[in-house]
């Protein structure tokens, strides 16, 4: 399968947003997160890194 983890990065390490993502799109200054299930979630992040072997992406809270 191909699902990912999506984590937020943090002071203090890595908190995780959502698992089983498999869509995420630009929505304006966010991004959506979309899950296996149909779940949908919005954060107002950026892209960090994408580790595809590992089924990980790493958001970085976006700055105001």
């Amino acid at each position: 399968m191909c699902e990912a983890k999506v984590f937020l990065e943090s002071k203090s390490g890595h908190e995780l947003v959502m698992k089983d993502v498999v869509t995420i799109k630009p929505a304006g200054d966010s991004l959506e997160l979309l899950d296996l299930f149909g779940e949908k979630k919005v954060i107002s992040a950026d892209i960090k890194e994408i580790k595809l072997l590992d089924h990980k992406v790493i958001l970085e809270p976006r700055s105001k």
